[in-house]
């Protein structure tokens, strides 16, 4: 059976910024960080062979975001490389909190600066019913 955690190997997505992530200051834009963790999560659960689509078609499950909170702490720019991880908080019955973080490497440097970070509440739904369930237990085989 397909898994999609492993806490022992930790996931880095990589995203170079381009201009359709910037504002007109060449800043990323806030509401950019949001695509690009959403993105960042997807590529997580691929490394596992799920997607949304496998998710809901052959485990009814649909995952959507109950709660997020997001900051800021350094501008990201063009062509800056981004490296989002996402570590699991906490993992309750039918709902995990997931921590995600953008972080670019500082000039002539290998050191990582967080430029901004995410806290979803990502709760497992029922196709049918469309009412919260409980988590497979294959999804969290480490936890």
């Amino acid at each position: 059976m397909t898994t999609a955690s492993n806490q022992t190997l930790p996931f880095i997505y990589v995203h170079r910024v381009c201009y359709s992530d910037t504002d007109a200051a060449g800043f990323v834009y806030h509401g950019r960080y949001l695509e690009i963790f959403e993105r960042s999560r997807a590529e997580w659960l691929a490394q596992y062979d799920l997607s949304p689509t496998k998710l809901i078609n052959e485990h009814n499950i649909v995952m959507p975001v109950r709660e997020l909170t997001m900051n800021f702490y350094k501008p990201g720019r063009l062509d800056d490389i981004l490296y989002i991880d996402q570590v699991i908080e906490n993992r309750g019955r039918t709902q995990v909190s997931v921590k995600q973080q953008a972080q670019r490497k500082l000039p002539d440097s290998e050191e990582l600066q967080v430029i901004a970070s995410a806290t979803l509440h990502i709760v497992c739904v029922d196709t049918v019913t469309l009412k919260p369930k409980a988590w497979p237990d294959w999804f969290f085989p480490n936890t």
